[in-house]
């Protein structure tokens, strides 16, 4: 099999762990090794159901959840080809959530892995998947005000991180403290991208 000379880069965490900033300092890291980059960010607000997504998140609609982990996984579907075919095209892909955020969060709600593994089967897999791990209190320290369904949830969020760490010794996910400044934990991320990455 013709490996893909792209890379999938996917940053994973409970909600305020660091991620988006990671995968920014991720992409200002690829571009000046010269290697073209791009960062997608999961739920997608932009498409149709991402739009779904957010009026969940918001608590402006309610919906059952397997219907909210359904669209979790159509989300990504939505921009499948989308992102397979940049990849193919040798851009280093970096994703603020992907895959495995829709495990966690959804063995979290009680739903079972083997069903939720099922609805993203068949999208591409990640070449690194690095878990920004920070407890729900130091997630509530960094944003109090205008929290969704999701972050306002302490004791939910507690199950998530539960369930990110034991999915994580399963299928073999990086771990990294996210405790420190953003420069301490860029170093701990790119120590686990870095062997992916190539010349």
């Amino acid at each position: 099999m013709v490996r893909r000379r792209g890379r999938l880069i996917t940053i994973e965490g409970i909600d305020q762990a660091g991620k988006r900033t990671q995968s920014n300092l991720l992409a200002a890291k690829l571009r000046e090794l010269g290697k073209p980059v791009s960062v997608w960010n999961f739920p997608d607000y932009t498409t149709p159901l991402g739009k779904q997504l957010r009026a969940y998140l918001r608590g402006s609609i309610r919906l059952d959840l397997h219907a909210v982990h359904l669209l979790y996984a159509a989300n990504k579907w939505e921009v499948a080809v989308k992102l397979a075919s940049r990849i193919e095209r040798g851009e280093f892909a970096i994703v603020n959530r992907y895959t495995p955020s829709n495990l966690a969060y959804g063995v979290a709600h009680g739903l079972p892995r083997s069903w939720l593994v099922t609805l993203e089967e068949g999208l591409l897999k990640p070449d690194v998947v690095v878990v920004v791990d920070v407890s729900p209190r130091i997630s509530l320290l960094r944003k109090r005000k205008g929290r969704d369904v999701h972050e306002s949830d302490i004791v939910y969020l507690k199950r998530v991180r539960k369930a990110y760490l034991s999915l994580a010794k399963v299928y073999g996910w990086d771990v990294v403290d996210g405790r420190g400044d953003a420069e301490k934990v860029r170093g701990l991320v790119w120590a686990r991208v870095k062997p992916v990455i190539g010349n």
